[in-house]
């Protein structure tokens, strides 16, 4: 088990791992996670004792776990399942993108869009708000998709999720339409605004 000094400077070198990925401040984090800004402070200064409500804010705010946030391992920025090794079966083609369905599944706003990406298009987003996650499969053609500066390149059948809070992007390298389904989710807190 690891020390409490050496847990004290996991937990500082990840919240400004993850806050500096996000472009934020201090003061932006505290505000959006609902956290002292002299609390954060302390944490990214190894000093101070985190309670769990505390902890548990950065979690939720980052997305990730306890054991994520405290921990020693940096956690994927992005994760691919390749086609055959996840047990997706996908077929058909798609024409026109489209919003497929958007619906609130407890505080979660969920929708689901299929998109074609023509060759040589990219798109890029700022992000979706806190807590937001993109879920890409592609049904044909090539895809790039992923945080700016860790994209993946997918091929049919592949899929990748990864935080969407931050700035990332779709694009087709390759020479012909890609299809790909997108499932978004974004929290909304407990009472579904």
């Amino acid at each position: 088990m690891a020390a409490p000094r050496e847990r004290a400077g996991t937990l500082a070198a990840n919240v400004r791992r993850l806050r500096e990925a996000r472009s934020l401040s201090l003061q932006q984090l505290a505000d959006r996670a609902g956290v002292a800004k002299t609390t954060l402070y302390k944490i990214e200064a190894r000093r101070g004792n985190p309670t769990l409500d505390t902890l548990a804010a950065l979690g939720a705010f980052f997305a990730i776990g306890l054991d994520e946030l405290v921990g020693g391992e940096e956690a994927a920025v992005i994760d691919v399942v390749r086609a055959g090794t996840g047990g997706i079966d996908i077929s058909g083609t798609a024409s026109r993108a489209a919003l497929l369905r958007s619906m609130m599944i407890g505080g979660t706003l969920v929708e689901v869009v299929e998109a074609a990406i023509h060759p040589g298009l990219s798109e890029t987003a700022v992000s979706h708000g806190a807590g937001a996650r993109e879920h890409v499969l592609v049904r044909s053609g090539r895809v790039i998709a992923g945080p700016v500066g860790h994209e993946v390149e997918l091929e049919p059948g592949d899929y990748a999720t990864y935080a969407s809070d931050r700035p990332h992007r779709w694009g087709n390298g390759g020479s012909e339409d890609a299809v790909i389904w997108v499932v978004h989710t974004f929290p909304r807190g407990g009472d579904g605004a």
